[in-house]
């Protein structure tokens, strides 16, 4: 096992087996469940490190490029450490629902380190402010 799956194992292990079904459906599997944490921990870990390079005056191609690149980061590390073929690393990570999943854990997992508030309740929140985020995104700036 790695440091990332020993960390993922602890993190599920915080969590209530009814804020997971919440969170990640009834289909999600143990496994699929530890992936999502997984590559929210690399992911977190990743975004952290290009920030630290990024500079402040990046256009929008210039953004573009670097969550490109972050991404692609991502899901090199991710099929590394899960044993996968990269496009089955990019398959998994680029279906919509596991990479909302994925974005939304590691908003959680941020929190959480920052906060110390209790993991379990962190992400029932998110996952209860689902509707609300959809709703804000859909109307737009302003």
């Amino acid at each position: 096992m790695t440091d990332t799956d020993d960390a993922a194992v602890e993190l599920l292990e915080k969590l209530e087996e009814e804020t997971m079904r919440r969170a990640w459906g009834e289909e999600a599997s143990p496994k699929d469940r530890r992936r999502i944490v997984s590559a929210a921990i690399i992911f977190g870990r990743q975004f952290d490190e290009s920030r630290t390079d990024r500079r402040a005056d990046l256009d929008e191609e210039g953004a573009r490029r670097l969550l490109m690149d972050l991404m692609n980061r991502v899901v090199r590390e991710f099929a590394a450490r899960e044993g996968m073929e990269m496009g089955e690393a990019a398959e998994f990570l680029g279906e919509v629902g596991t990479r909302d999943r994925v974005l939304e854990f590691s908003e959680v997992l941020d929190e959480h380190s920052e906060s110390g508030k209790p993991l379990d309740g962190l992400l029932r929140e998110a996952v209860d402010g689902r509707r609300e985020r959809a709703f804000r995104a859909r109307r737009g700036p302003g």
